[in-house]
């Protein structure tokens, strides 16, 4: 079977693995109403006219920022101290390290192709 070389796919199974990841870090931090949250998930991304992605977008209910900064109801971020509020950072820590792993993943997709693209030339 051939390989996936569709790049606008491998992109939307990255943005399904990091909800997934924000889903398992929401339950493990037991943060309350994380069905709210969990629910409100989704991932697009938007394709140029060839069909590569030109943006991953993220969506997802805005008061889950504030839980992440420990902020909200008269806290602001980092002046937690004192409350009743404490940070816990189920999107941005999980975000970024996933962040790092999508150019690997990209990068050998694209020379996956661009070998594809190389043997079929020299087979014509």
């Amino acid at each position: 079977m051939a390989e996936n070389l569709d790049i606008g796919i491998t992109a939307k199974a990255w943005a399904d693995i990091v909800i997934q990841k924000w889903e398992q870090k929401i339950i493990r931090l037991k943060i309350k109403k994380s069905g709210d949250l969990m629910n409100s998930f989704l991932a697009y991304v938007n394709r140029e006219a060839n069909g590569n992605p030109s943006m991953i977008e993220f969506t997802f209910n805005y008061y889950g920022k504030f839980v992440d900064m420990g902020a909200g109801r008269g806290v602001k971020a980092g002046e937690h101290e004192g409350t009743n509020r404490s940070p816990k950072p189920w999107y941005s820590s999980t975000f970024y390290s996933q962040l790092q792993v999508l150019p690997e993943i990209l990068a050998g997709k694209y020379a996956e192709k661009g070998k594809m693209a190389i043997i079929e030339t020299l087979s014509d």
